[in-house]
């Protein structure tokens, strides 16, 4: 059996919020609303570029928040830990896969410390019931830098980018025809870190100089030298006019390329 793997969301922690939400979409993003996640006690807004989509999270229960465990919920906890710490940053990124216990089991078989497969589930401010299937790393990669975690949604690609449509989701932006084009990870050893991901990705890396690119999709992920051992930035094309926003430690480049 293989898999079909895809760049789905970038999760990114805040500290508020409704002012997170303020702020970008006052520089012509689109974020509204997600909902609830009540086992962690957390809430989030999204904002889609097609299916693919920026979730900023928070916490809305702070003892929930504070009792769920960091094995099966890495990437939560981590974001968790964040938003008491009144850190904001981008955490990693999700991966979308057709078929969740080939990944999972793909992963295992790497040595890596992979929670099990949990069903995930939320009530969006429509009242629908969005619901997935999830599984989280518990291993840091070099240097601390945080895994990616992996997911897989109810309904096929195309069923989802038509409900998105329908419910509005998948819309205008104000600062242009947006789309997420490269993730870029400042790390120290971005040889190394380039080829753990491809390694999880089952994707090859391209090397240029110190710098180091694996394409997923249409979507680039780029490894540089830098001491934050943290997804760093998100580059954006289609903008109207370049802009380079920042809140916290978040940071989005906006670029007219196409």
């Amino acid at each position: 059996m293989t898999e079909t793997l895809n760049w789905d969301h970038t999760m990114v922690d805040v500290t508020n919020l409704q002012d997170a939400i303020d702020y970008f979409n006052s520089k012509g993003l689109a974020f509204t609303p997600g909902g609830h996640h009540e086992y962690w006690g957390t809430k989030n807004a999204l904002d889609y570029f097609g299916l693919n989509y920026i979730e900023l999270l928070a916490v809305a229960n702070k003892e929930k928040a504070k009792a769920f465990p960091y094995e099966n919920n890495s990437a939560i906890h981590d974001a968790v830990e964040d938003y008491f710490a009144g850190i904001q940053r981008i955490t990693t990124i999700a991966i979308r896969t057709d078929n969740i216990e080939e990944t999972h089991r793909r992963l295992k078989g790497l040595g890596l410390n992979v929670g099990d497969i949990t069903d995930g589930k939320r009530i969006d401010p429509a009242g629908k019931l969005i619901q997935w299937k999830i599984f989280y790393v518990d291993d840091e990669l070099v240097n601390h830098l945080p895994a990616p975690f992996f997911i897989q949604w109810s309904e096929d690609d195309d069923k989802r980018r038509e409900d998105l449509k329908k419910q509005g989701l998948i819309n205008f932006h104000p600062a242009g025809d947006l789309f997420v084009k490269q993730a870029v990870f400042n790390v120290s050893d971005p040889e190394e870190a380039a080829k753990q991901w491809s390694s999880l990705l089952q994707a090859e890396v391209v090397s240029e100089g110190d710098t180091y690119t694996i394409n997923i999709g249409n979507k680039q992920l780029i490894f540089t030298a830098g001491v934050e051992n943290r997804l760093f930035k998100l580059i954006f094309h289609g903008a109207k006019q370049p802009e380079k926003l920042q809140l916290g430690q978040i940071r989005f480049e906006l670029t007219d390329k196409e």
